[in-house]
């Protein structure tokens, strides 16, 4: 009785060995056209193990090529700096990064009314305005003066500055009203800085047309 029951387990267990070394040989196959497939597409298993378990990515492109990108970047962004003005436009400033003749000759004679901002500029301010040839009034938005006297100045100037950052709301509502009543154009600044009027009129010196 027991030497059958014995029989039968030896043929059981050696069955599962044969199964068994039948499943790693199917296994190890598998690894070995995974990892031809990995050192196909660049991408290289770690010393961990057999697949690795971290596999990095290998970039296929060669570091020159990067480096002749970069070049070309470089050299696009001279070739713009060099292109010449359109003809019969001059330029807005010299190399110095004064205006040039053309730009004070567009403003000459011009007055800007400057309203809010910060007091330590307004010298500065009414510097940049002077190098374009024009004259700037500065109220400063309601702190000291009355912002009624916005509305005695609209009148006698061209144009009104108001840096958004620097302004009351009463202020700005009443320099948008006063403009719209005396057809006066208004341009808001994004900050009070020296900068940003330098721009505006920079801009302003391009799109006015001549007297």
């Amino acid at each position: 009785m027991h030497s059958g029951r014995d029989g039968q387990r030896e043929a059981m267990l050696k069955a599962m060995i044969t199964a068994r070394d039948a499943r790693i040989d199917v296994l190890e196959k598998e690894v070995a056209a995974l990892k031809t497939r990995l050192a196909s597409t660049g991408i290289a298993p770690s010393e961990g193990g057999p697949l690795g378990e971290n596999p990095r990515k290998v970039d296929p492109r060669p570091q020159r090529t990067v480096e002749i990108a970069r070049v070309k970047r470089r050299t696009g962004e001279a070739d713009r700096k060099r292109v010449p003005a359109q003809p019969g436009r001059q330029p807005v400033s010299n190399e110095a990064g004064e205006p040039s003749r053309a730009s004070k000759a567009m403003l000459a004679g011009r007055s800007f009314l400057y309203v809010g901002g910060r007091d330590c500029q307004v010298v500065h301010l009414r510097r940049i305005a002077s190098a374009f040839g024009a004259n700037l009034i500065h109220h400063d938005g309601g702190l000291r003066e009355a912002v009624s006297r916005i509305d005695n100045v609209l009148p006698s100037v061209d144009c009104v500055f108001c840096p958004i950052d620097c302004i009351s709301h009463d202020a700005c509502l009443r320099v948008k009203s006063g403009c719209k009543k005396w057809e006066k154009a208004f341009v808001p600044l994004r900050n009070g800085s020296k900068s940003s009027f330098e721009k505006a009129l920079q801009t302003l010196s391009e799109e006015s047309p001549d007297r």
